[in-house]
């Protein structure tokens, strides 16, 4: 139906894959060994932080009060709740100082990511909020259509480029 009054649950949906991605990628900067990781995880981060705010700002002259609404999570948070030492094998949730355990240096728990899992997931994740945004389109008017129609064409290009890396990573 489209000009729906309530289109907070198709909003919300998009905005909680946006939040999860900045979080995830977040957590991957703070774990990522190799510098070059750090700054494409950085970059995913700010590109799904600006995503949300956008959207939020959109929402909120538009009277729409949003909140994340449950789904599913293209991102593999599993992959980065626990990081663990190289030397000892001492599980943690952060990333300490030292080992408490063997006392090796805090790069003994830093993890590395292939190319193939960073943007496996960023096209995982780009598809997602495509998907979700699409949904999202037809229900919504004025600020907030502009702004999905906008995220929109972000993600395709996003996914775009993420494609083409991954086959680069793959090949």
């Amino acid at each position: 139906m489209p000009g729906d009054k309530h289109p907070e649950a198709s909003l919300g949906a998009v905005l909680k894959l946006e939040r999860d991605g900045a979080a995830y990628y977040h957590r991957a900067i703070g774990i990522a060994a190799d510098p070059r990781t750090r700054q494409v995880f950085d970059r995913l981060s700010r590109e799904r932080e600006e995503a949300a705010r956008i959207l939020e700002e959109a929402a909120t002259k538009s009277g729409i009060h949003l909140a994340p609404v449950g789904g599913p999570n293209p991102y593999p948070f599993e992959a980065i709740a626990k990081v663990e030492c190289y030397a000892c094998g001492y599980v943690t949730e952060e990333i300490p100082t030292s080992c408490p355990q063997c006392g090796a240096a805090r790069y003994a728990f830093e993890r590395e990511f292939t190319k193939a899992m960073i943007w496996g997931t960023a096209v995982s994740s780009g598809k997602a909020v495509a998907k979700e945004a699409q949904a999202a389109i037809p229900h919504a008017k004025g600020e907030v259509r502009a702004a999905l129609e906008a995220l929109l064409k972000r993600e395709q290009a996003l996914v775009r480029e993420a494609e083409g890396e991954l086959a680069s990573a793959k090949a």
